[in-house]
């Protein structure tokens, strides 16, 4: 299962970056279509639309990225407080499993969005008339794969929480505490400034 991960890893990490080139597109054509209409009375044509697809396919993607550095927000207000550690291990062992039923609930209906949009043979109302289908299917492809990796990484949670491995378990799907985050914006920094 940790080849596993490692794999859904570079995949998501593939998925981000290719997300955040979309939005830096998206960004880059708006831009272009606002000093076209207040230079010139000129437009792009459909720079709204494509931005739209650029942040679903970005956020899409960018959620299973998200889920392996443990970067979604947690409301852990009575999480910090629990001194157990059994109790936090099934806390988030809890979050962990809710969090994927609702990310497979988004998933079904967005199969079910796609699914109606390529039977009806439908397009987008603006000028590019770019058949909805095909921005749904790259978006649904991200949120199908986010639910494998919440899959892959509560079956593997669940696994370090049968052995005891209450530290692994911690590592794997834990809430980050603040001193995590610190180290690992200093080593972040720290890496960029080696790259220099």
């Amino acid at each position: 299962m940790r080849r596993l991960q490692s794999i859904a890893a570079g995949v998501s990490r593939a998925g981000a970056l290719v997300g955040g080139a979309m939005l830096l597109a998206a960004a880059a054509t708006i831009c272009i279509d606002i000093f076209l209409r207040y230079a010139f009375a000129r437009t792009v044509g459909g720079a709204d639309e494509l931005a739209g697809y650029a942040l679903a396919i970005a956020g899409a993607w960018g959620l299973s990225m998200a889920l392996l550095s443990r970067s979604h927000i947690r409301i852990d207000t009575v999480y910090v407080r629990v001194k157990s550690r059994a109790v936090r291990a099934a806390l988030d062992v809890l979050s962990v499993a809710a969090f994927t039923v609702f990310a497979a609930l988004v998933a079904w209906h967005g199969w079910g969005v796609l699914r109606l949009s390529y039977e009806s043979g439908s397009r987008s109302q603006s000028a590019l008339e770019t058949p909805l289908a095909i921005p749904q299917a790259v978006w649904l492809a991200g949120l199908a794969f986010f639910v494998a990796v919440a899959l892959l990484l509560l079956a593997r949670a669940l696994v370090a929480w049968a052995r005891g491995d209450l530290d692994g378990l911690f590592r794997l799907i834990g809430s980050k505490s603040a001193t995590v985050e610190a180290k690992e914006e200093i080593a972040a920094v720290e890496q960029a400034l080696e790259k220099r």
